[in-house]
């Protein structure tokens, strides 16, 4: 089943609800619905006076060249800028409507008109139609019809109902079960009689789009409804109690259009239960357009509604089949198919709709580089079409591009770059702005941070910081601790200063200055004081000592004076003074007294501490071996004069030692023969003995300290060699008697 098609508000109007009350009672001939006669335009005192600009366009005398965005020349003298989706000259052309596919359940078809002088506006971004497929309504085709209700009828009283269906399948036809009829306030079905139920849908106001008296305050714009209906079949117009149809009007196709009553007529439609009834006989094959009156109580207005009812034929007239078919709006073929309801029209090339009644000039896409196509149905002649250019681009067939820098809108010396949606601006340094107009001004944005001062330097500028801040913009802190500003300490930041940490024994803001711990004069006795880093040194006079020279130094204590010899501390200089006998620094030296050869007559020299000893050949005798001896009495007694006394001494000595160990040996022997004879005997014997071996014990001891004794010396170990001499008396006077006596130490 071809679809229906419905128009959407927004062409031009004739002034209807001003002479609604004449219309009430008027005929279908009333001629008082013409159009009223436009004003004499005032005249111009500039090219923009009479608003040549449609379509909310702005007019711009052509003496003006630094509009942001160029406009399309339209005639000399001025310029039209069009806003967003309008386009020409005069900004005559609107966007295509049918582009974002309105129509949610049919085809969508242009419908603007700019051809009616009586219009207000020649074309809208609303103007299209919506050819809706079977079975939906709405302006875009979007609400499917609901069945009539059967509240208040009863079946016998029902007429048959017809439901939209798919072209495909047959009308659901309900007959009643009786003949019965009912009388109804206006209709009264009759048996058999088909109908279908449709209806406006909910009234909804637009403003500044009225069907009727465009002054007036009474009106608004209204909405559209399609719908199809078999042939032979009644229409019943369901009505909302808010909206109550007060006027209904069969207008043509133009007036449908312009929302015009002219060359229409008023329709009477027939009472029925909850809506109006259109019966078949006011309906012919094809479009039957209506133009319906509201009151809306709710808005309290008078609301046109347009209708458009589609009688489509079941079968197609006879023809020659040589030419177009009546059916098919002369525009195409009629064909009958067994499996549809109504005949199906093949359109020529550039025709639509369901009769092939829309002439489309945009079927063969005449516009270039994607533009939209709009087509203006009231013209036929192959220019009936407008193209809608995408930015950038113009001519009647979107066929050029636009160059925005054709009127130089850069300044200072820019360089101006066209593209499609407008031109750039490549300023050059020390400008910006869209056309390059303003001088950069590197201070405005405060660059500078933490209280910089900001200088220009050009187009760009320098920053003079605050103590404690460095870089471009101030925004660092320094770091007084990078540069090592502690010569003798370490270095610590604080807050936008720093603090130096001294060493030991440095001070100052740098820790650059040294103590000096002379200044205490710490050294004493004439010492000299060195100042040294974090303390001092002494350097002490030869005779002191000490950290700080306080002791005096003695020059024997570090010398040793050996072999009984003494130190002499007069002056720096300790020396020692040897014994007779030593020499040497120390007096370890032992004086050889052999090397003078003291001893005479072959006699052999042992050197002694501090002397020697001759040992003699036979026959000599004396210290030096100088005494030859004289076997004679009469020498004799000058012998022993002449002997040396300590010589004597020791002849007397070895001879008591002699008897001594004499003595021990005698009284050992006793005790131990005591000791075999009263072995076992009492203990009186025992302790006899015992103290036998005591006596012998002190003996021992004694005979040890005589053999260990010198005269005047340390005690040593010593033998004597003794040689018998024989005497005849005494010397008469203290001397020695023994001199013949030679001592030798082993």
């Amino acid at each position: 089943m071809p679809p229906r098609r419905a128009q959407a508000p927004g062409a031009p109007l004739l002034p209807v609800l001003a002479l609604l009350p004449l219309l009430l009672g008027a005929g279908p001939q009333s001629s008082c619905l013409a159009s009223p006669v436009p004003a004499a335009p005032l005249p111009a005192p500039g090219p923009c006076a009479s608003q040549p600009c449609r379509n909310g366009g702005v007019c711009t005398p052509r003496s003006v060249t630094d509009q942001e965005h160029p406009a399309v020349d339209a005639e000399p003298g001025y310029s039209c800028t069009c806003p967003a989706g309008v386009s020409g000259t005069d900004c005559q052309f609107v966007a295509d409507p049918c582009a974002s596919n309105p129509c949610h359940h049919g085809n969508c078809s242009s419908s603007s008109s700019s051809s009616s002088s009586s219009s207000s506006s020649s074309s809208s971004s609303d103007s299209y139609l919506c050819i809706c497929n079977d079975g939906y309504e709405g302006l875009n085709c979007e609400q499917p019809l609901p069945s009539i209700p059967t509240s208040g009828w009863t079946e016998s009283m029902a007429p048959r109902q017809l439901q939209p269906v798919p072209a495909t399948q047959e009308p659901d036809i309900i007959l009643p079960r009786s003949q019965a009829t009912v009388t109804l306030p206006t209709w009264q079905p009759k048996t058999g009689q088909k109908v279908v139920e449709m209806k406006w849908d909910q009234v909804e106001v637009v403003p500044d789009v009225a069907c009727g008296n465009a002054s007036s305050n009474n009106s608004a714009g209204g909405r559209l409804v399609s719908f199809e209906v078999p042939q032979n079949t009644s229409v019943k117009i369901r009505q909302d109690a808010t909206a109550l149809l007060i006027l209904l009007w069969k207008v043509t196709a133009t007036g449908f259009q312009q929302c015009s009553l002219i060359d229409g007529r008023s329709v009477t439609p027939l009472q029925a239960p909850g809506g109006l009834v259109l019966l078949e006989e006011m309906l012919t094959l094809g479009p039957n357009h209506f133009i319906g009156f509201v009151n809306d109580s709710v808005a309290k207005s008078i609301v046109a509604l347009r209708l458009t009812l589609v009688v489509k034929a079941s079968t197609c007239v006879p023809g020659d089949g040589h030419s177009n078919d009546i059916e098919c709006s002369g525009k195409g073929k009629c064909a009958t198919k067994p499996s549809e309801a109504t005949f199906s029209c093949t359109c020529e090339d550039q025709y639509i709709g369901t009769f092939c009644e829309e002439f489309d000039a945009c079927q063969r896409k005449p516009c270039q580089n994607e533009a939209s196509c709009i087509d203006a149905n009231e013209k036929q002649d192959g220019s009936n079409f407008t193209c809608l250019c995408l930015p950038g681009y113009t001519g009647e067939l979107c066929q050029s591009k636009i160059d925005y820098c054709v009127l130089d809108p850069c300044r200072n010396g820019a360089t101006c770059v066209s593209s499609l949606s407008g031109f750039t601006c490549q300023c050059l340094e020390g400008y910006f702005g869209s056309a390059c107009e303003e001088k950069v001004d590197p201070c405005m944005s405060s660059p500078c941070q933490n209280n910089g001062t900001c200088y220009v330097d050009g187009v760009h500028f320098t920053c003079s910081c605050s103590p404690g801040f460095t870089g471009p913009t101030c925004a660092q802190l320094v770091d007084f601790c990078a540069l090592s500003p502690c010569a003798h300490g370490m270095c610590r930041s604080v807050g936008t200063s720093y603090k130096c940490l001294c060493d030991p024994g440095y001070h100052g803001l740098y820790c650059e200055e040294e103590y000096n711990e002379c200044l205490s004069a710490p050294c004493l006795n004439a010492a000299t004081c060195r100042d040294l880093v974090n303390g001092y040194e002494c350097v002490c006079l030869a005779e002191y000592k000490g950290t700080h020279c306080e002791l005096y130094k003695d020059p024997c204590a570090n010398i040793s004076c050996l072999n009984g010899g003494t130190c002499d501390s007069e002056g720096l200089n300790g020396t020692c003074i040897c014994a007779p006998g030593f020499t040497g620094e120390e007096c370890d030296i032992d004086i050889n007294e052999c090397d003078s050869n003291p001893c005479h007559h072959a006699g052999t020299c042992l050197d002694q501490p501090n002397g020697y000893t001759c040992h003699c050949p036979h026959g000599w005798v004396g210290a030096n071996c100088e005494i030859h001896l004289q076997w004679k009495s009469g020498h004799m007694a000058e012998s022993l004069t002449n002997m040396p006394r300590h010589s004597l001494y020791i002849i007397i000595g070895a001879l008591c030692v002699a008897f001594i160990l004499m003595l021990i040996i005698l009284i050992v022997g006793i005790c131990r023969i005591s000791r075999i004879e009263y072995q076992g005997s009492s203990r009186p014997a025992y302790e006899e003995f015992y103290n036998c071996r005591s006596i012998d014990s002190e003996f021992s001891n004694a005979i040890a300290s005589i053999r260990h004794a010198r005269f005047g010396k340390k005690s040593r170990p010593a033998m004597y060699d003794v040689t018998p001499i024989a005497y005849e008396d005494y010397s008469p006077d203290d001397k020695p008697l023994v001199t013949l006596i030679k001592t030798k130490d082993l």
